[in-house]
């Protein structure tokens, strides 16, 4: 298409704005015909493709080939999804189960997908949920469910300050004229968590979000909230829309002790035959106990781990935010899981607590490609109609509990019979024998 050629010659030659090229694409090849955005969005993306790969002197072939479209057109602007795209990342998928998950939002068996490059993954959740199933199945329950934003505020005086800190809390009548300023219809406000430091007053907001992880909700939210609080309060200035008491993508203990995103906990009870029919020679309840105890509490803290003490939630954590188009950044956040393992008479009480769960079915990348269709997989492909209307979310929020949970268990085990960690992965990833 010639027309296409000289767009792209324009765009060699530094003509045109790299965030205008997917617009003049759209306006000057397709006439702005909204039904051409993602043929748009597709051929903009492949000619900064060709200019990346000549300019760098590589082939960019399977980076273009394995493109997401997640263009769109809203009010006349082309949301090109990210910026300066020039193609995909590819991941491969497995699948484990399917689990019998006993839930308060998920009910019955799942196919869990999991995205990943690591040999061993896989087959560690697949041999978790063979004992979770044998055992019966995983019980699980959502114990939080909010959004938090913390922007930072100054006040005049700590007296101010602290008088702020008490109303936020207290009057009921501010919270409700706070809540009517939200202009997205899917965010209400909760209540606020009050922070002082001398001047420096942090809100902590916390917001329902509906079936959405919320995080730009709430922001935009917290924006408009403490413009119409600021309006009120004289001499007061705001120092920053985000104070890192959220606390969003970083490893923190306020998350772990007030929730943010979902807390989610599950439990199962796996008799002492089940772990022997199911893992090597000599694991017991004991053992396992003392795996878990030993690394997961007293190693954590001799070496100082912040939050979460777990075996390797962070692993099948990532796999199923990867397969299910979650934000990969809250991995961090998300990953605070707390593993309790307690020998009984009669086997392994094996639990997992997961109290900053980030994720969502409506957003971000869950919304197109391949995470489209893991969340139908996984029963959470559809989204509510207000911000109280979650039930997808929380089943989504079960379920990767679910995934962690039984990958703890596993690697728990594993270790529990000594070697068998490091030579499952040999055996594994490069085909050696043990």
């Amino acid at each position: 298409m010639k027309q296409l050629e000289a767009l792209a010659q324009e765009y060699r030659d530094g003509k045109i704005k790299e965030q205008h090229l997917e617009l003049r694409v759209f306006s000057d090849v397709f006439n702005s015909d909204p039904e051409k955005v993602n043929e748009a969005c597709r051929a903009g993306e492949l000619i900064r493709n060709e200019q990346v790969a000549s300019r760098a002197g590589v082939e960019l072939k399977e980076i273009a080939a394995a493109s997401v479209q997640n263009g769109s057109l809203l009010n006349g602007h082309v949301l090109t999804g990210i910026e300066k795209k020039i193609g995909g990342a590819v991941i491969p998928m497995g699948v484990a189960g399917p689990v019998v998950v006993h839930g308060e939002y998920a009910r019955g068996e799942f196919f869990l997908p999991l995205a990943t490059n690591e040999a061993a993954l896989v087959a560690g959740v697949q041999r978790g949920i063979k004992a979770i199933n044998l055992a019966g199945g995983l019980h699980t329950v959502v114990t939080f469910d909010g959004m938090s934003r913390a922007p930072l505020i100054e006040a005049p005086s700590i007296i101010e300050a602290k008088q702020l800190c008490r109303r936020v809390v207290e009057d009921m009548q501010l919270l409700q004229r706070l809540d009517a300023v939200i202009s997205d219809p899917f965010v209400k406000l909760k209540y606020i968590e009050p922070y002082q430091l001398g001047t420096k007053v942090f809100l902590r907001f916390v917001c329902s979000t509906g079936d959405a992880m919320g995080m730009n909700g709430v922001t935009k939210a917290s924006a408009d909230m403490v413009r119409a609080l600021l309006k009120e309060l004289e001499g007061w200035k705001l120092l920053t829309i985000s104070g890192n008491m959220c606390t969003d993508k970083k490893a923190s203990h306020i998350n772990v002790l007030q929730g943010r995103g979902k807390s989610v906990h599950a439990q199962v009870h796996i008799p002492e035959e089940v772990l022997k029919q199911v893992f090597k020679s000599g694991v017991t309840s004991r053992k396992v106990e003392q795996v878990v105890f030993n690394k997961c509490y007293l190693g954590s803290c001799l070496s100082g781990t912040i939050s979460g003490f777990n075996v390797n939630a962070a692993n099948a954590l990532a796999a199923f935010f990867a397969a299910t188009g979650q934000d990969m950044a809250h991995v961090v956040s998300s990953s605070a899981a707390f593993v309790q393992a307690e020998s009984d008479d009669d086997g392994l009480h094996f639990q997992v607590s997961m109290p900053s769960l980030e994720v969502a079915t409506i957003g971000g990348g869950t919304n197109f490609g391949t995470a489209k269709e893991a969340l139908k997989l996984l029963g959470c492909g559809e989204f509510g109609s207000s911000p109280d209307d979650n039930t997808n979310v929380k089943r989504l929020a079960e379920l990767c509990c679910t995934a962690v949970a039984a990958l703890d268990l596993n690697t728990a085990c594993a270790q529990a019979a000594e070697y068998e960690m490091a030579d499952s992965h040999v055996a594994l990833a490069r085909g050696e024998k043990e």
